[in-house]
Parts: structure tokens; sequence; C-alpha cells
């Protein structure tokens, strides 16, 4: 059974620490510590360390009249960070470097059809796109993912809007077992950060800059 690799920022010279690092638990692992943190812009990070936090300070305090303050400490942040994992990071996307992993490309295409149907009825919402894989015509793979990036609107409450809508996808994909990569720019340069060599397919492009800006990679939408 085929399976995918995992691009990492440095690769071990010891061909047996490369193995390990490419195996389905170290990925996980990895993903566990980081969960795609250092991928985000500043509004997503935010709003990602403060839900953490307070998710940490409410299981402190569940825990505290039985251990202890101090000793309630470590395990409400390992807690808080592994809800999150499962809740609002990307379990799936990560399984898929996985030999196990149960790929369906139908239902991958099927759950991005309705994905783009939802966010084009949200009024709030102005920019969104798919890259990699679904932002371009090549035939559907079990292994392939939903890469799908929005653009926060301005304003606080477009801020929290945006971020709850991330939690409430993510979550949605963890129980749908679809790998859903999912972030939140704060504006569109951030697309720059990705390979200019693949095509885009814009979801939605109220303002325009989108279209304006990478006109030579849109795709079919």
């Amino acid at each position: 059974m085929s399976y995918k690799i995992k691009a990492f920022p440095f690769v071990p010279a010891d061909p047996r620490l490369a193995r390990l690092q490419q195996s389905c638990a170290a990925i996980l692992l990895a993903n566990w510590c980081f969960q795609g943190m250092r991928g985000m812009d500043t509004k997503e990070l935010s709003f990602r360390l403060l839900l953490e936090a307070l998710l940490a300070v409410l299981l402190v305090m569940a825990l505290a009249p039985v251990a202890g303050v101090a000793a309630a400490v470590l395990p409400a942040l390992a807690a808080a960070h592994s809800l999150q994992f499962l809740l609002n990071g990307q379990l799936w996307v990560c399984a898929r470097y996985c030999p196990l992993y149960p790929g369906d490309a139908a239902a991958l295409e099927a759950w991005t059809a309705r994905l783009r149907s939802e966010l084009a009825a949200m009024p709030w919402l102005e920019e969104a796109v798919l890259i990699g894989s679904r932002g371009g015509s090549a035939p559907p793979d079990p292994r392939s993912d939903i890469d799908l990036r929005l653009i926060f609107p301005p304003g606080v409450r477009c801020w929290l809007a945006t971020n709850l809508l991330l939690v409430r996808l993510r979550s949605r994909a963890l129980l749908a077992g679809l790998p859903l990569d999912l972030y939140a720019y704060d504006r569109p340069g951030s697309l720059l950060r990705h390979r200019q060599d693949e095509p885009l397919v814009i979801v939605l492009d109220r303002r325009g800059r989108l279209a304006a800006r990478f006109a030579d990679r849109l795709a079919g939408a």
C-alpha cells in the first residue's frame, strides 16, 4: 500500500533516524507538539493561544480541589493542548502519512463542494481559496486533503467569528474523518508562502483582491 512522505525542515543523515522521522507515531507527535502554529498569522495564533490558556485555566480549576493547584498545572496544560489537537487541529491531515489511512476520494470531493457552498452563504466572510490538489484539475487522490485558506475580514467581531469558524470546521472534519488543512491569514499576501506554481481556486473574493493579485494562478472555479 502506498503512503505519503512527510516533508520536514531537515532530514537526519542517519537512514534509521530518517525512517523513524517518517513513522506515523513521529508525525503525529510532531503535530501534537506544534499543531501548525508555525504557519499561523498573528490573528489566528493570538486566538489559538488565548483559547488554550482558557482551557488550561478551566482544567486547573477543575483539578485543583482534588490534586492542588501546583500538581494540577502540568496535567491541565497537557490536556488543554490535547483538546486543541483533537478539536482544533489536523489529526486526519497527519494520518494521511500513515500506511493504514483509509482515504475516500469521493467523500473528500463531496465534502469540499458542501464546504464551498457553506462559505459562500456567509456574507461577512470576504475571501477564501483552495490550494494544492484541491486547487487544480488533478484526479481525486484518496490521500489528498482539503487545503483551504481564509482571509480575516477587518474588525474585532470578524476576528472572533473567523476563529470560531475555524474551530467549528476543524471539529466537523475530525468527526467526518476527513483531512481539512485549514488556516486563516491576516492578508492575501500570506498566500505567497506557498508554492507559486500551484493553481488556486477562488471560493470567495468579494473585494476582487485575490483575482487581481493571483490572476496567473487561477484555475477554473
